[in-house]
């Protein structure tokens, strides 16, 4: 086991799994109790347009994957509440489109030799310091945001009307969220892969609200599974030599639904 420690993409990965693993424990909390779930999915293939787009360009995937990702969020958001459409027929529009506008830009390179499956299903073996710089940067941004404003977010929540008119800026907050969703998706692409990572926005608040309904423990029992099955995932997957965000999600998943049988025998019980 030490001996994986040696080998510096093992160790880059190892840093980059526990830190997201902790962003998107503490993540899932809160897009769930907004009900931001599907959002996340549908930013998370926007992701696909802005690489074929940076890759068409020449441009360094992140940042037209970043900006692409945010711009979506927050037009989804605002027509939204405006009152247009439905998130759920927003997103379904923003998904197929960006999906087709990435699929339309690959073809538009001809020439190209990227490793495209690497952005969709992820690879640990592209982790560069670029990307732990981000992720820390990432870290060092929402963490403090949850903390300073936890209790107007889950007021919002629980009751966006009452919380509207005692003076909680539910625009900026949502807008905020929405930005940090896009933000934390772009930077765990590499190691997740645009297809997986929706899952783990929903799956570790989904495992924490089997474990309890205090809204602190159904964090730290988020944080916490996430954490587990993603530096599970990266062990499991060299070993058995298989892609790293399909073993993190897989695994990730059979442990959800074994959490939701026990708790199922257990109310019986």
């Amino acid at each position: 086991m030490t001996e994986l420690f040696e080998m510096v993409f093992f160790k880059d990965a190892f840093l980059m799994c526990f830190l997201l693993g902790i962003l998107f424990g503490t993540l899932s909390f809160f897009v769930v109790m907004r009900g931001l779930s599907f959002m996340g999915a549908g930013i998370a293939h926007t992701a696909f347009a802005g690489v074929a787009l940076g890759l068409l360009l020449g441009i360094n995937p992140f940042y037209t994957s970043l900006v692409f990702c945010i711009v979506s969020a927050l037009v989804i958001g605002r027509i939204v509440r405006l009152g247009r459409i439905s998130y759920d027929v927003s997103i379904g529009i923003f998904f197929s489109f960006s999906m087709a506008l990435g699929a339309l830009f690959i073809a538009f390179r001809t020439d190209y030799t990227f490793d495209l499956m690497g952005y969709l299903f992820g690879n640990i073996l592209g982790i560069t310091g670029f990307d732990r710089t981000l992720v820390i940067i990432a870290m060092a941004l929402f963490l403090p945001f949850v903390t300073i404003f936890l209790h107007r977010i889950l007021f919002a929540s629980f009751d966006e009307e009452v919380a509207a008119v005692s003076g909680v800026p539910i625009s900026l907050l949502e807008n905020a969220m929405l930005v940090f969703l896009a933000a934390i998706i772009v930077v765990s692409i590499k190691i997740v892969g645009i297809i997986l990572v929706s899952a783990l926005i929903v799956l570790p608040a989904s495992f924490g609200l089997l474990v309890s309904r205090d809204f602190r423990l159904v964090l730290a029992a988020g944080i916490a599974y996430t954490v587990v099955i993603m530096l599970g995932g990266l062990f499991l997957s060299y070993n058995l030599d298989t892609p790293t965000g399909a073993t993190m999600v897989a695994g990730g998943t059979l442990v959800y639904f074994a959490a939701l049988g026990i708790s199922k025998l257990t109310r019986k019980g």
